[in-house]
């Protein structure tokens, strides 16, 4: 045989018997990749669950309760960043299921292969938490895969939220101020990705049950009622200790008495640890610069002038959250007989309480404001760097700069 002649090469058997590949075989193995590819997906949604979980837990370790990062190691997280990143990873993984969901769909509605051939694949390769099985359109039995994957978004949407509000209650906002538009804004992004979910995922995922069983599935109100559920307790669980107030008192204040400073922003007040609420003062230890740019020790000038504010009169405080037992966050203000002691956050900040902390703080230029204190504090702040006072005659780094080292 010479070396141009064309060898025959005898072709491996098939299932046809005819050496070409059955279309019914393609069709099966194209089933088996789309549930293959599906389960990937969920496995996908379970990491962002736990890491969900791993975050919010940590966001309330003491470490970490009342400073605008999360510390791993050496490694620092912003929290403003986490709830943005929650909702892009939710909106992410919804797309990606349901075009892996109208894959699967697709590729059931334009199969020759038997019913029970059908069903055979799904028995033996079936996905993650047998989603397809007919027992899903029984919305009260509680072990369904599809009751299992709601509950598993639910626990995340719950954390999720939980980041929010530590980002934005706590000093948290490090690429920016949190205000209610922002907080609103996080808000409907969830409800637009949960929407898109539910068009995304919804359509093809019934599709795929009316061709394997021959019957609609819905999630109806059982379902949501267990999500709402999920994601109420989800956050209450993460922040307990702001939902039981941290106040001995009926009227949930603490004080007034008489308090002692222990840094520029903390105070000792009736057994507690008070951290002012809505700015960063330097630290104890901190060394900043004059205007001729020799060293001084700033952060012990702050505890200073808190206490000489502390000796002018008592202090009342409302607390907002704890951070461990011995210690709260907390708006307060010098107590005056003159004036009405306020009843709620919002009115220990507004402009016209010359008596708070924080502002006193700000004001005589030994804090920075913060967070949604901003939003109250700015004003003395701008003061305070025009005349060129307390840190701003020279200068420093800010406070988190100066932890982070």
């Amino acid at each position: 045989m010479s070396e141009s002649e064309p060898t025959d090469i005898p072709e491996g058997p098939t299932e046809s018997g005819s050496g070409q590949i059955s279309p019914l075989s393609i069709q099966a193995a194209a089933l088996v990749r789309s549930i293959e590819s599906l389960s990937s997906v969920f496995w996908i949604g379970f990491g962002g669950t736990f890491l969900s979980m791993l975050f919010a837990g940590l966001s309330q370790l003491e470490v970490n309760a009342a400073t605008d990062y999360i510390y791993l190691g050496e490694y620092q997280v912003p929290k403003s960043i986490l709830p943005l990143v929650s909702v892009g990873f939710a909106g992410f993984t919804f797309w990606l299921t349901g075009n892996r969901m109208t894959m699967l769909s697709r590729a059931l509605q334009r199969s020759h292969l038997p019913q029970s051939t059908v069903h055979e694949i799904f028995r033996l390769n079936p996905p993650v938490l047998n989603i397809f099985d007919a027992d899903n359109a029984k919305p009260w039995k509680p072990t369904t895969g599809i009751n299992v994957l709601i509950i598993n978004w639910s626990i995340f949407f719950g954390n999720s939220l939980a980041l929010t509000w530590s980002s934005a209650l706590q000093q948290g906002a490090a690429f920016g101020d949190f205000d209610l538009p922002l907080l609103a804004l996080y808000l409907a992004l969830t409800i637009l990705v949960l929407a898109y979910a539910r068009q995304a995922i919804g359509p093809p995922l019934a599709a795929t049950h009316r061709t394997l069983h021959g019957m609609s599935l819905r999630v109806a109100w059982p379902r949501y009622l267990v999500a709402g559920a999920m994601v109420s307790a989800v956050f209450i669980i993460n922040h307990w200790d702001q939902l039981d107030a941290p106040a001995e008192q009926a009227d949930n204040l603490l004080g007034p008495a008489v308090g002692n400073a222990i840094d520029g922003e903390t105070l000792f007040l009736r057994g507690v640890e008070v951290q002012l609420f809505g700015m960063d003062a330097v630290e104890a230890d901190q060394v900043c610069q004059d205007a001729e740019g020799a060293d001084y020790s700033c952060g012990r000038l702050a505890t200073h002038a808190l206490q000489t504010l502390l000796l002018e009169s008592s202090v009342v405080c409302f607390p907002l959250f704890t951070v461990n037992e011995n210690r709260v966050v907390a708006v307060c203000e010098l107590t005056d007989e003159e004036a009405n002691v306020p009843s709620s956050p919002l009115e220990f900040m507004q402009e016209g309480r010359e008596l708070n902390l924080s502002r006193l703080m700000i004001a005589r230029g030994h804090a920075l404001s913060i967070g949604i204190g901003a939003q109250f504090f700015s004003a003395d702040q701008d003061e305070a760097q025009r005349q060129r006072i307390g840190i701003w005659q020279g200068s420093f780094q800010p406070p988190s700069a100066w932890r982070r080292r």
